[in-house]
Order: structure tokens, then sequence, then C-alpha cells
């Protein structure tokens, strides 16, 4: 993969070779891809549990927005912004009444 990747920096770059050896460059390529994976789990799961409470088709939403943010990040924040426009302002009684009610108290 690093080969691949210097022989289109050297295309770009007129001859130049990548500025980075094949530890660092696995490196940053690990830590961008973590970034991304947080970021696409942290979106996807705001808006399955923000659905959930508006009683849209949360999984669809949560899954086509992540699956958008994981093949091409821009499209995926556009379909973020869109969700935020569309969801609709009613939040049902029932998921109110769910988050209100501390955890374990019936049994």
């Amino acid at each position: 993969m690093l080969q691949l990747l210097n022989a289109a920096f050297v295309l770009q770059a007129e001859g130049e070779e990548l500025p980075m050896d094949e530890s660092t460059f696995l490196i940053v390529a690990a830590v961008t891809s973590i970034v991304f994976l947080a970021i696409t789990v942290g979106v996807a799961y705001w808006i399955y549990t923000d659905a959930a409470k508006r009683e849209n088709n949360e999984l669809v939403w949560a899954l086509g927005t992540a699956g958008l943010l994981i093949l091409f990040f821009p499209l995926g924040v556009i379909a973020a912004i869109a969700y935020v426009v569309v969801r609709g302002e009613k939040v049902t009684p029932q998921a109110e009444s769910r988050q209100a009610e501390p955890a374990g108290q019936e049994w």
C-alpha cells in the first residue's frame, strides 16, 4: 500500500519521494482510521437514540448515515444535517417517561 501511495505521490510531486517512512505512514493511517470510526459510531449512536425518542425509523437513519460516513465522509455529514432538519420537534411521551425514571427502580 505504501508503494502505491509513494507512486501516486511521485506522480503529483514531480519525482520527489514520499516524505515519511513506512512505519510513520502506518501509524498515521491507523490513527486516522480510528478517529473516523469513532466519529461514525458516535454520530450513528446519537441519531439512533434521538430517532427512537421521536419515533422515526431509527435503524434506517443510523445505518444510512453511518454507511455514508464510512463510504464518503462529506455525504455522511450532509445526511446527518438532513436528519437534524427533517427529524421533527415532537418527542413521544413514552420516551420522556423512560428517561425520567431512574434505572433499576422496579423489578
